[in-house]
């Protein structure tokens, strides 16, 4: 990947292709994990940018706000010379790309949101409070295995109940991801998953969005994507979806050219003129 330096830190980045610039926004925890995704034939056709967010991967240090990471993909894009961008976001990287638009909608063309996480503040007063019932022992957990110096035994207490193969996935992102995951640890757990619970995003930020958006969610009929889903259109009357029965939240990476195919198929109809 090059490097470039923005707002004092070193990004690491990748550009391939040619077309209508697509960003590529990564979740927690594995900074390669779309990477799967970003290199499928059917995205072959558009200008595919991956970026290592702070203090993950290649990027350098400190890890930031959700505000210095809309600064640093705005920077991006400074730099590259783009004016406005597709931007695809898994997770934690679909809160960003979200957060991009609002503050910057006049640089996103679309939005395709891969199952973000509703903000804390609307779930706990919601009809699906009951996920933080089930989610939260699992976070504790996760943070007592990695208070004790066990990262792999973290993302075990995390995933595994849930039925998620993180190895599986973060191997088919690439032989080294399992051990950026280690490394970059300190980045998620010391810093980003404490703001989590402050990213506050409602209809008053929603309110500057007006590029079209894609929901994907994978086993729509599950708890949590059924909150996603029901959140998402909440805030944005112009939310298309498109969904991957029996897939799960990691099928990014083991199943990308199922995820890939909408992901094409709608941007390149942002891309058609209208008459």
């Amino acid at each position: 990947m090059k490097q470039t330096t923005v707002n004092g830190i070193e990004l690491a980045y990748s550009v391939e292709g040619e077309g209508a610039p697509v960003v590529f926004v990564h979740g927690a925890i594995w900074a390669d994990f779309l990477r799967p995704l970003a290199t499928q034939p059917a995205l072959s056709g558009v200008r595919r940018i991956r970026y290592h967010r702070r203090g993950m991967g290649g990027s350098s240090g400190p890890a930031g706000s959700f505000a210095d990471q809309v600064a640093d993909a705005v920077a991006l894009l400074d730099h590259l010379e783009v004016d406005s961008a597709h931007f695809v976001g898994h997770s934690e990287g679909a809160m960003i790309a979200m957060d991009v638009a609002a503050a910057h909608p006049e640089r996103v063309r679309s939005l395709v949101l891969l199952e973000p996480l509703p903000a804390f503040g609307w779930l706990a007063a919601s009809e699906h409070a009951g996920i933080l019932e089930v989610f939260g022992p699992l976070m504790e957990a996760m943070a007592g295995r990695y208070q004790a110096g066990d990262v792999i035994g973290a993302y075990d207490a995390l995933f595994t109940p849930q039925g998620v193969d993180w190895r599986t996935a973060a191997n088919a992102a690439g032989p080294e991801v399992i051990s950026q995951g280690i490394e970059d640890a300190p980045t998620w757990f010391e810093h980003e998953a404490q703001a989590l619970p402050e990213w506050t995003f409602g209809p008053s930020q929603a309110t500057a969005i007006h590029c079209p958006v894609l929901s994907w969610c994978a086993q729509p009929s599950a708890p949590l994507p059924v909150a996603i889903r029901a959140w998402l259109h909440g805030l944005f009357s112009q939310c298309e979806d498109t969904d991957l029965e029996n897939g799960d939240h990691f099928s990014v990476a083991t199943n990308p050219a199922a995820v890939a195919d909408p992901i094409a198929a709608f941007v390149a109809r942002q891309s058609v003129p209208t008459a």
